[in-house]
């Protein structure tokens, strides 16, 4: 029988509708089931059109068949993840890696409908990696300094309340309005709600006491080793947005919180397809949001925890399908390349191959400078600047590359030679 939430439950199919009796007693059924994980995180939940809350419900979840599965499916694709990336050179892991990371970017301030562009992170992505290329702060370099550290498999440590704004310092610097920044010492001191001021769809906690208070069993939960490791960070990321401790960036940063986690624990490609994920699926996931708010549900987070699950993991079909086939595509212009290139320029010819096919975007692609270090510190050959830039000229002649920019100077492989 297909697993509904109480809200549904009470309808009883095409039946007379369940009584409050059975509704409650089904209630204290799943609520203290063998397979059930009871927590002491008490969410604000949604009583009806009143503009009421209670949190008198501890928050669960009945660990279903489908959750099990889904939880080893996503470590197995984990896996072929990895495996797949250890296979690929050098260039093709960075430029994939910067992808992503310039798509988690791009979509989680989409999903709140902040608008920013992809070249523009992009640049941010790639400069940070050249030691003294940033001549001054620009918007979003907060941000993808602290997505990046997702990509060495770092997660937040979370151990007191102070952390929770250090992160969000960090994370949304130059991001915030002025007058939207925290008003109490840690977190808001005012009421906010979500949704509409006709339709207010979730009505968080109203001040820093009181936030303060969910927040303090949430570090407890995070920090304790009782749930399996990805469900806690689901868990985590619906405690903490139904909390919204901030005025502002809730949404972007408890979607970093989970995909620096998740990084952590799998690997960074998962991590950083999360939000992509999310944003495809939108509907879904502010759906299941709500269900999880209401109080008629009782702190059920069952389905929340299922839905998620099949996010991340369609996230990672999204990455697994690309790196097949831009791997296979790699193969068939690394073939191309041995027939028309000489021996002594298919390094160069390889690594504009790699960026071309992996960056995801030509203006997101390997730099020319970038290119001669590159080769510097990979191989134990000297590659001298101007043999590399003489390289790259006959490549330009014979119509392998082209060049999109001249400041600084760039090439990419020509769409011809790469069907």
């Amino acid at each position: 029988m297909k697993y509904q939430l109480l809200a549904k439950y009470k309808y009883n199919g095409s039946g007379p509708r369940k009584s409050s009796v059975e509704i409650e007693q089904e209630y204290q059924n799943r609520l203290n089931g063998y397979s059930t994980i009871k927590t002491e995180l008490h969410p604000l939940l949604e009583l009806g059109n009143e503009g009421q809350q209670t949190n008198r419900f501890p928050l669960f979840f009945v660990q279903l068949n489908d959750i099990i599965r889904m939880d080893d499916t996503v470590k197995r694709n984990s896996q072929q993840i990895r495996e797949i990336m250890s296979e690929l050179p050098g260039i093709a892991q960075t430029s994939y890696s910067n992808r992503l990371l310039t798509s988690e970017i791009y979509f989680t301030n989409e999903i709140e409908g902040v608008k920013t562009n992809r070249v523009e992170i992009g640049t941010i992505v790639a400069e940070r990696q050249q030691k003294g290329s940033i001549k001054r702060p620009r918007r979003l370099e907060s941000t993808v300094h602290q997505y990046a550290t997702a990509l060495q498999g770092k997660s937040e440590n979370i151990r007191q309340l102070e952390d929770f704004r250090r992160i969000y310092d960090e994370l949304l610097k130059g991001e915030i309005g002025e007058n939207e920044l925290p008003d109490g010492q840690l977190f808001r001191n005012k009421g906010v709600y979500i949704g509409t001021a006709s339709k207010r769809v979730h009505v968080p906690p109203v001040n820093e006491r009181e936030i303060s208070e969910m927040l303090l069993p949430l570090i407890s939960f995070m920090n304790s080793h009782q749930v399996a490791y990805l469900t806690k960070a689901i868990v985590t990321h619906f405690m903490f947005e139904n909390t919204h401790p901030f005025n502002d960036g809730n949404g972007r940063m408890g979607r970093y919180l989970l995909a620096s986690y998740v990084a952590s624990k799998l690997d960074p490609f998962t991590g950083l397809s999360i939000s992509g994920a999310i944003h495809e699926q939108r509907d879904t996931y502010y759906r299941v949001f709500r269900e999880a708010d209401d109080a008629e549900n009782r702190a059920d987070v069952t389905q929340f925890v299922k839905t998620m699950f099949k996010i991340i993991e369609s996230g990672q079909d999204t990455v697994i399908r690309d790196l097949k086939e831009l791997s296979d595509e790699l193969q068939a212009v690394s073939e191309n390349l041995v027939k028309v290139v000489p021996e002594a320029e298919r390094p160069v010819a390889y690594i504009f191959a790699q960026s071309s096919l992996f960056s995801g975007s030509e203006e997101l692609g390997i730099k020319d400078r970038e290119l001669v270090d590159f080769l510097n510190s990979q191989d134990s050959r000297t590659f001298p600047k101007s043999a590399v830039k003489k390289v790259i000229q006959q490549l330009e002649d014979q119509r392998i590359i082209r060049l999109i920019k001249k400041r600084p100077l760039q090439h990419v492989l020509n769409n011809e030679f790469r069907k």
